[in-house]
């Protein structure tokens, strides 16, 4: 043991090597970074933001852009499909309008169930025996809620007590509304169809027509058919209704095919839905169609109204002269005395006679 403690020989070149070395190592500390290190580090951060941000910002407005030119595209296409449309109901002339109007007929007392499929092909059917068809369009269709009439058309909000409304059907050729006025008065769908040229220039004939007055509003015009049938031919019957409502105002129209049948429509006592007595009377004719102006009703006696009383400064009327002479009568008298009549200057004059 004591030998392991003993001092050995220090190889000389050994020793050497280790002075010259660099001695103990320090523990390794991470270097401080400065500010300016920080700084350059936060904005490349924000570059690197900014870019990503850029690019991100890029890409929406690419994809705006594409879809905004989709839209664009897609309203291109519809314009193109609507075209035909538009040139369908391009504005007519005037010439044009009257051409059109010469190929078209009224229809009144059209049942209102025209307006769905079934009833539609039957009135196609109908008047297609006259000429080819053109179009046909509804008026006068009642509604059961206050909005807009296409609206109201399409959703089939119809008034229920109201079964008719009026029609235009317009035919390709202009010999077509001939045959088809011919139709006037005949019976389709239970109802008497009224059919006329929608540019009539014919006089409506009063001598051949009553007025019928004290109608009921909702009274409808195969009603008034039913109710004057026995009294001749009917040519039309007409109910003057309010143009927003549909509903009647209470007086119309019948007009027959014979002025004899005025007489008997006239003598015709028959309650309207057996109690309701209505007002019927000749239509009068006016001056500028041969007929003869009202005379002004004369007055009893044929005298003039008398003068107003002539008034005094304060506006109040002067009393009337006192007769002096005579009495009035009375249906009492036997004898009535005759009244004399006297003024202010004889008055005045014996006045003065009596002051003498």
């Amino acid at each position: 043991m004591s030998g392991l403690f003993t001092t050995t020989k220090i190889d000389s070149h050994l020793d050497g090597l280790f002075k010259q070395s660099a001695g103990k190592s320090e523990i390794a500390v991470k270097p401080l970074l400065p500010e300016k290190v920080f700084a350059d580090i936060e904005k490349k951060k924000k570059k690197q933001e900014k870019k990503e941000g850029n690019k991100a910002f890029l890409g929406f407005k690419k994809a705006k852009e594409l879809l905004a030119a989709s839209l664009k595209r897609k309203a291109e296409e519809l314009a193109e499909k609507e075209e035909p449309e538009k040139k369908k109901i391009k504005k007519l002339t005037e010439e044009e309008k009257l051409e059109k109007e010469q190929r078209t007929v009224f229809l009144g007392n059209v049942p209102v169930a025209c307006i769905e499929k079934g009833g539609y092909k039957q009135l196609k059917s109908k008047f297609k025996e006259c000429g080819k068809i053109e179009s046909i369009r509804f008026r006068s269709v009642a509604f059961s809620e206050p909005m807009d009439r296409k609206s109201a058309f399409l959703a089939r909000k119809l008034h229920s007590s109201r079964d008719v409304l009026n029609a235009y059907i317009v035919f390709e050729q202009k010999e077509s509304v001939a045959k088809a006025v011919e139709l006037n008065g005949t019976v389709f769908m239970d109802k008497h169809v009224r059919v006329d040229s929608a540019v009539n220039n014919k006089v409506h004939d009063r001598k051949r027509s009553v007025f019928l007055g004290g109608l009921p509003f909702d009274a409808e015009e195969e009603e008034l058919w039913e109710h004057f049938k026995e009294c001749g031919q009917i040519e039309f019957v007409r109910i003057i209704r309010d143009a927003k409502t549909n509903v009647g105002k209470g007086f119309g129209y019948v007009q027959f095919k014979e002025r004899d049948d005025v007489d008997a429509a006239l003598a015709n006592e028959k309650k309207f839905r057996n109690k309701t007595k209505i007002r019927v009377q000749r239509c009068k004719i006016p001056v500028s169609e041969g007929g003869v102006p009202d005379k002004k009703p004369k007055k009893k006696g044929g005298k003039k109204m008398p003068a107003k009383k002539p008034s005094g400064k304060s506006g109040k009327p002067l009393p009337a002269p006192k007769r002096f002479e005579g009495t009035r009568a009375t249906k009492d008298d036997g004898s009535k005395f005759k009244l004399v009549k006297t003024s202010k200057k004889k008055v005045l004059a014996k006045k003065k006679q009596g002051k003498k």
